[in-house]
C-alpha cells in the first residue's frame, strides 16, 4: 500500500506545501529560499496553478550535497 511518503507515491509536480515537505523545509523557509533564488522557481501547471517539478527539487538537493562535500571537512561536522 502506498502512503505517499516515498517515491513513486509523490506526484511528479508538487504544489507548494508538498514541495516544502519533499525537501524537508517548513513552508515559510521554503518560500524564503525560492524568493532568494536558492530553490528553483515553480513551473506553471495551469493559468492559475504553479508547482515544482520533482526532478528540479532532486537536482537542487543533489547540488546542496555537492556543495557540502566540497566546503565541509569531515572534522568540521563532528564526524
Amino acid at each position: 500500500m502506498r502512503d505517499g511518503s516515498t517515491l513513486p507515491g509523490w506526484p511528479l509536480i508538487l504544489r507548494r506545501e508538498y514541495a516544502a515537505q519533499y525537501v524537508g523545509l517548513s513552508g515559510s523557509t521554503f518560500d524564503g529560499e525560492v524568493k532568494a533564488g536558492r530553490i528553483p522557481r515553480p513551473v506553471q501547471i495551469t493559468d492559475t496553478i504553479k508547482g515544482w517539478h520533482r526532478g528540479d527539487l532532486d537536482a537542487w538537493a543533489d547540488d546542496r550535497r555537492a556543495v557540502n562535500d566540497v566546503t565541509v571537512s569531515p572534522f568540521e561536522d563532528g564526524i
